[in-house]
C-alpha cells in the first residue's frame, strides 16, 4: 500500500486499486447509494453530514475509487473536542499542561460500504483520518484523537490500531504522540 498526501486530498494506492479521499461534496459524491452495518452511520451521510459541514460542525472526508469517484467507498468525521486529564493514564500526563480538558480532535464517525467489506477499506479510512489529526496540529493543537465506538466490534477495531480507553465508557483515545510516532513523523512536521 502507498499513500500520498497533498493538502486537499489523499490518494491510497493498495490492491491493484486506487482512493481518493477527500472532503464530501453535494455535487460529485452519491451519498445515497452508501449502505453499512450500521443504519445509523448510512443515516448520517446521506441526510446530515453536509449540514453539518455547512455549520462547520464537523469535517466529512470521503474515500472514493478513483475510476468512480462519485461512488462512496467509506467515510469519516473529525471535529474539534476535549480529553479530560484526569481520566488519562498518569503516565501519559506528566509533560501535557495541567488544565482539567486538554483540546482533542474527535474522530466522530467511521464507515465502509458493506460491498467493500474484508477489502481493509477501514484501515486506510483511519489511517488518513489520523494523519489528516496529525497534519491538523500544525495550525490547532490536539494531544489526542479521541473516539466513542458504537460498540464491542468497533471497540476492538480501534484497539487493534492503538487506541486505548480513557477512564470508565467507550470513550478512547490515541496520543498525537503515538500518531507521530506512527509516521516516523514526531519531529518532523
Amino acid at each position: 500500500m502507498a499513500l500520498y498526501f497533498s493538502a486537499a486530498l489523499v490518494i491510497i494506492v493498495s490492491l491493484n486499486m486506487s482512493y481518493l479521499v477527500e472532503p464530501l461534496s453535494a455535487a460529485k459524491h452519491r451519498r445515497n447509494e452508501f449502505s453499512c452495518e450500521e443504519n445509523e452511520l448510512a443515516e448520517f451521510l446521506h441526510n446530515r453530514a453536509l449540514p453539518e459541514m455547512e455549520a462547520r460542525a464537523s469535517a466529512c472526508f470521503v474515500l472514493v475509487r478513483t475510476d468512480d469517484p462519485g461512488r462512496v467507498a467509506g467515510f469519516y468525521t473529525l471535529s474539534a473536542g476535549t480529553i479530560s486529564l484526569a481520566k488519562m493514564p498518569p503516565e501519559l500526563t506528566a509533560r501535557l499542561p495541567k488544565y482539567p480538558n486538554l483540546p482533542a480532535t474527535l474522530l466522530g464517525r467511521l464507515a465502509r460500504d458493506e460491498k467493500f467489506r474484508g477489502s481493509g477499506l477501514g484501515d486506510l479510512l483511519l489511517v488518513s483520518a489520523l494523519r489528516r489529526a496529525l497534519v491538523s496540529t500544525i495550525s490547532v493543537g490536539s494531544v489526542a484523537v479521541v473516539t466513542d465506538p458504537k460498540n464491542a466490534k468497533a471497540e476492538a477495531f480501534y484497539r487493534k490500531h492503538g487506541f486505548r480507553n480513557l477512564g470508565g465508557g467507550r470513550r478512547m483515545f490515541l496520543t498525537m504522540t503515538d500518531i507521530a510516532d506512527s509516521f516516523g513523523k514526531r519531529d518532523a512536521l
